[in-house]
């Protein structure tokens, strides 16, 4: 049974609906539960592209595209089909977190050949939910790797079916979401008991994609147990990414950065990995989740974009409901839910504490921090601006995005005397 959720004294209607849409819930009154970017001389130096690296399959990308993979500023949306199956291939060859094991146990053909059988199972039609967001994640987590020292921490393996699970985490996406599956007593919702149905189908359909043909065996030159320890991994990261599970993450990574100097420690140039494997899994679960649900701690421009196709992927699920007669979710009313303020709840409830976590633990994640607090100040002067609310209503709002800077701002590593 899922918990109530708290909710607080001078609440929108819009964070209400956060908080329930968080838990889970479908009633639209929210009131009921249910079942500094580093030195870019010193980035480029990190993966600076070479020539064995740039192939038939790579060699199309161009420069300036290259060098954006090796910032925070990329923007799947504006690449090509074509030009999105390329960037995933170039990405997960030259990830220098697994980049020799790769050579060594992965043609590129073969991670070409199911980068382009990934692309066929991701609706184009989804608003989304589409290759362009798998790709994202896919850069992004290659991005927090390369940031953050990991080589302590996860071996070449882990790190290489992080990049398949991120391309694939969400194949065959719907377009709706697992509440949605089972109001509607859906066949996937059925077939997986009601239990992460989404997550459940993405885990399958990726492991089909590899096993449909020998072109797209991503893992047919690895052993038997070792394949084994991969695919348990990829299902446990991708069924983490089901936002049900996300205060539990939350209260994970509270624990392991409570409870786990010595691992965390390792991540220190001249550290020594004392590290188990739940907390290499979890660590792998939160770099999943973070670069899943890491659009408010984008840039603003893409930020920006990233959040009105959500909405309108959501809005087009209200719909559904409304002519279906059935309960419409939070944040899926279009007539209800003003886009800014929705932003607004979003961040102050579910990405700061992540983006808290992440930068706690990885402090060279702080940009996260900073580009969240710009855009959560940004949402809220944009619903200012558009819905001209009540001044007292303004004022407390004001004051609680002032908490969630303050808050971003203790992560960072300036606030936190971490030389960067």
């Amino acid at each position: 049974m899922r918990q109530e959720p708290e909710v607080k004294e001078n609440m929108t209607e819009n964070e209400i609906m956060t908080l329930n849409w968080l838990q889970g819930a479908s009633i639209a009154n929210g009131r009921r539960a249910m079942g500094d970017e580093e030195d870019r001389s010193q980035m480029l130096a990190v993966q600076t592209p070479r020539g064995k690296d740039l192939s038939t399959y790579t060699a199309k990308i161009p420069m300036g595209t290259l060098e954006e993979l090796n910032g925070p500023d990329f923007n799947a949306l504006d690449q090509s089909s074509e030009m999105k199956i390329a960037i995933a291939t170039y990405v997960t060859w030259v990830h220098d977190g697994c980049a020799n094991w790769v050579r060594e146990h992965v043609q590129e053909a073969t991670i070409f050949k199911f980068m382009s059988a990934a692309e066929a199972k991701y609706p184009s039609e989804n608003p989304f939910h589409n290759y362009s967001h798998g790709l994202d994640v896919l850069y992004s987590v290659s991005r927090s790797c390369r940031l953050t020292n990991l080589e302590a921490l996860l071996t070449e393996t882990s790190q290489f079916w992080l990049l398949i699970a991120s391309i694939g985490h969400d194949l065959g996406h719907l377009g709706v979401n697992n509440q949605f599956l089972v109001e509607t007593n859906h066949e996937v919702a059925v077939k997986y008991n009601d239990r992460s149905p989404l997550e459940n189908m993405h885990c399958a359909t990726l492991f089909q994609v590899v096993n449909s043909s020998a072109e797209t065996n991503v893992f047919a030159n690895v052993d038997k147990e070792t394949y084994k320890d991969m695919r348990r991994g990829i299902i446990a990261a991708i069924l983490h990414t089901d936002m049900v599970k996300h205060n539990e993450m939350i209260k994970e990574l509270s624990l392991l950065y409570q409870m786990n100097s010595d691992a965390l420690d390792a991540l220190k140039p001249d550290g020594v990995v004392h590290s188990s494997a739940s907390t290499t899994q979890t660590i792998l679960n939160a770099l999943l989740h973070c670069a899943d649900i890491g659009n408010p701690m984008k840039p603003w421009d893409i930020c920006y974009q990233l959040a009105h196709l959500c909405l309108d992927e959501f809005f087009a699920q209200g719909d559904m409901e409304k002519e279906k007669g059935i309960p419409v979710q939070m944040l899926n009313d279009r007539d209800k839910v003003n886009r800014p303020n929705s932003q607004v709840g979003f961040i102050e409830f579910v990405i700061a504490p992540m983006a808290e976590s992440m930068s706690n633990i990885f402090p060279q994640l702080d940009q996260l921090s900073h580009n969240l607090s710009f855009n959560v100040q940004t949402w809220l002067q944009m619903w200012i601006d558009e819905a001209a609310p009540p001044e007292e209503q303004a004022s407390k709002v004001s004051e609680r995005v002032k908490r969630v800077v303050a808050r971003c701002k203790a992560s960072t590593r300036e606030e936190r005397g971490i030389p960067e």
